[in-house]
């Protein structure tokens, strides 16, 4: 039994000890830090060879300049230590194409609109394309009114033909070109520091050279970055206008005219959707559905003309002209006749008008004759008596 306990002694031992011995569970490994973009080379500017007769020293010289100040490294957009306060910038844009009652009253109401959302109007016109009234404008808004604009814009339509709407991020190009104009006016500041200690005319020139190009490239994007800041504050919205209401107008090539004597109407339509549908009323029983019809009268009169103009939406349109033709009587022997028979009773009145004149007036007619035959009595005796003497 002694032997027994002795050996489960020296197992327990050996295990304890082997335990003792195992190695200690292994860390893990800390993350590495991203790599840093490595700075780029420092500009040289090499100097050509120096005329004859100046120190050899100075041949081949070479200057270099000091590398730009590393560009702070962005902040992480997603995740990380530091997060991007800034509000997205986004460009939003809106194509519309609309029917309306009135092209013309349409364009006045959306000019209102951006200007009461401190917007502007960027273009707009309108012109008649055959016989539609069409015209376009287009608007900036704020970009919170951009949803707003839309609906009161699609309000304003008898009907929407169609709407296209887009949004383009421009965060992330705005970013880059915020860490790319301070890594250029890094690189101007020390050009600047360098032009400063320069006194060889060649050096000022090749650094001068190199400070002009970078300048230039700032130029263009602070101009970039503008025009994103820009068109992400202020939306565009394009929007094309098409007519619903109809005018009508009617006319003829002449107004007076004999009987049996052709007469050419026309129609002008303005506004609607065509195709259009035309029926005319010329005032004497008879009607067209043409264009432009040519119609003969039968009687002489007056005649009220009318046009009705229905669209292809059914629409419709009235232009209406009282008394708008004259028709005179044309040549026939009954009209010779009528006419030889009027004038004879017109001088028969004639005549028969002075007849009455002179006969009321018969007195003064008959003392004017006594005395004017009295006058030539006297003339003629006195004569007689100048002859017997």
């Amino acid at each position: 039994m002694k032997r027994l306990l002795v050996v489960s002694a020296l197992i327990m031992l050996a295990v304890a000890l082997i335990a003792c011995a195992a190695p200690a569970p292994l860390l893990a490994p800390e993350p590495s830090p991203a790599p840093r973009p490595t700075p780029a080379p420092a500009p040289v500017i090499e100097m050509p060879p120096l005329p004859p007769g100046v120190s050899g020293e100075e041949e081949g010289k070479v200057i270099t300049m000091p590398a730009p100040a590393e560009a702070p490294a962005p902040s992480p957009v997603n995740g990380g230590d530091q997060s991007i306060n800034a509000d997205r910038m986004i460009i939003r844009t809106a194509n519309m194409q609309l029917v309306v009652d009135d092209v013309r009253d349409t364009i006045d109401k959306i000019t209102q609109l951006a200007q009461d959302r401190e917007g502007y109007v960027v273009n707009s016109s309108s012109w008649k394309e055959g016989e539609r009234v069409v015209g376009q404008i287009t608007i900036r808004v704020p970009s919170d009114d951009f949803n707003y604009a839309v609906s009161i814009l699609r309000s304003m339509a008898v009907e929407v033909n169609s709407e296209t709407t887009s949004a383009q991020d421009v965060t992330e190009e705005y970013v880059d070109l915020e860490a790319t104009l301070r890594s250029m006016e890094a690189t101007e500041a020390q050009l600047l520091k360098l032009m400063e200690k320069t006194e060889k005319v060649e050096d000022i020139l090749n650094v001068q050279r190199e400070l002009s190009r970078v300048q230039q490239d700032i130029e263009r994007t602070k101009g970039r970055m503008q025009y994103l800041e820009r068109t992400s504050a202020m939306s565009l919205i394009q929007v094309m206008l098409e007519q619903s209401k109809l005018e009508v107008w009617l006319s003829a090539n002449k107004v007076t005219a004999k009987e049996g004597e052709e007469i050419r109407f026309d129609g002008d339509v303005g506004g609607g959707v065509r195709p259009y549908s035309y029926e005319w009323d010329f005032g004497d029983g008879t009607t067209s559905t043409d264009n432009n019809p040519r119609h003969k009268y039968k009687s002489k009169g007056n005649y009220t003309v009318s046009l009705t103009v229905t669209d292809d939406r059914g629409n419709q349109d009235i232009e209406k002209r009282s008394e708008y033709i004259t028709v005179l009587p044309g040549w026939s022997a009954g009209n010779v006749v009528g006419g030889a028979w009027s004038g004879l009773v017109t001088f028969g009145r004639a005549l028969a008008n002075i007849l009455i004149w002179l006969g009321i007036f018969s007195p003064v007619w008959i003392a004017i004759g006594v005395i004017l035959y009295f006058a030539w009595w006297r003339r003629r005796k006195k004569r007689a008596r100048q002859k017997g003497e």
